[in-house]
């Protein structure tokens, strides 16, 4: 890591008004000791004309005070100027040296602090945009090849494949959609740093109305569907707790096999609501449950299980935003349970 040094020159011309005021000073006071010397103390009319003399002195000593102390000074800030002007440029590798940084240590450190978020910062934004690119031109390249194939054979596809193509397609512009929706609903709630628009509404009634909308998927693979849910009443945005619990339903359908079974349960004490997602799927192992809410984050468990990695970085964002917590226990072939606790 490349470490920058202060430039050692140092020019007085710069700070020559320092020297002017130091040297008023010097007169100033000297006069004014004479005159109160001479009128209050009783000294001699010559005695206090003679201490004119020591003004050269004094004005000597006071400069090179000031001279080692602007030049220590100088030399200090001369670091952060350089690191300054080099991450305006783009540099964001610029450390500054805080060991010799004396009172000025904190100041370094801050900066150091900072370039290193910006470096953070600029390194996740990179991996943003390779990650949503690759996402987009997955689906997009399935839309457009098999579009392209339909119409370069027109009558010659059976119709059995060709419904297979046409599914495909469906599916794919389903995905890219989701894909879009997703990515904006995630963009805003990473942009929030406090919930706006809460309200007190049924939570319970919420979580069911979640789980009716989702029923089409559950009885397609023939899922059991356990609830459990306490009549709650919570304060907060209707609108991004329904996308919580639409979210993870989804997860759990998505990983649960033909016949599976899915358990939704809901309690509240004095202090704090949980709730809790578990399912009898495919399941996950420590380094997947350990990376499971970072975004674009994906584990290829089977491969007919396909989704965009954002769901459970929307969930997590939102009960974040909420003050709550969500955690993961899961074991491979074991199934997952997804556990909210939420302040009430």
């Amino acid at each position: 890591m490349k470490r920058y040094k202060q430039d050692s020159t140092f020019n007085l011309s710069q700070f020559r008004w320092v020297f002017v005021a130091d040297a008023i000073v010097v007169v100033g006071s000297v006069m004014a000791y004479g005159l109160i010397a001479t009128y209050w103390l009783g000294m001699g009319r010559d005695n206090a004309i003679s201490m004119l003399a020591i003004i050269p002195l004094m004005i000597i000593a006071t400069g090179l005070g000031t001279f080692f102390t602007l030049r220590s000074i100088r030399q200090k800030m001369s670091d952060l100027l350089i690191g300054i002007k080099e991450v305006s440029n783009g540099n964001l590798e610029v450390q500054l040296d805080s060991r010799k940084a004396e009172e000025y240590a904190s100041i370094y450190n801050g900066f150091n602090r900072m370039t290193a978020e910006l470096k953070k910062t600029k390194a996740e934004m990179q991996n943003f945009v390779n990650e949503f690119s690759h996402e987009f031109k997955t689906p997009i390249t399935s839309i457009s090849g098999f579009a392209q194939y339909l119409i370069e054979t027109g009558e010659k596809i059976e119709n059995p494949e060709r419904m297979q193509y046409l599914r495909v397609i469906a599916d794919e512009s389903l995905r890219l959609s989701s894909l879009s929706q997703n990515t904006l609903l995630l963009s805003k709630v990473e942009a929030c740093e406090i919930i706006t628009e809460k309200e007190i509404y049924d939570l319970s009634e919420q979580i069911k109305r979640c789980t009716i909308l989702l029923l089409p998927k559950i009885e397609q693979k023939k899922i059991e569907l356990e609830l459990d849910v306490d009549n709650i009443s919570y304060v907060g945005n209707a609108e991004l707790m329904e996308q919580v619990w639409i979210n993870l339903l989804n997860n759990a359908i998505k990983f649960t096999p033909e016949h599976g079974e899915i358990k939704v349960s809901a309690k509240c004490t004095f202090d704090q609501l949980t709730i809790k997602f578990s399912d009898s799927g495919v399941g996950m192992n420590e380094e997947t449950a350990a990376h499971i809410f970072e975004k674009y984050y994906q584990h290829d468990t089977i491969s007919s299980v396909r989704g965009n990695g954002i769901g459970l970085s929307i969930v997590f964002r939102i009960i974040s935003l909420c003050g709550g917590e969500i955690c993961v226990e899961s074991k491979p072939q074991e199934g997952s349970a997804f556990i909210i606790t939420l302040p009430v």
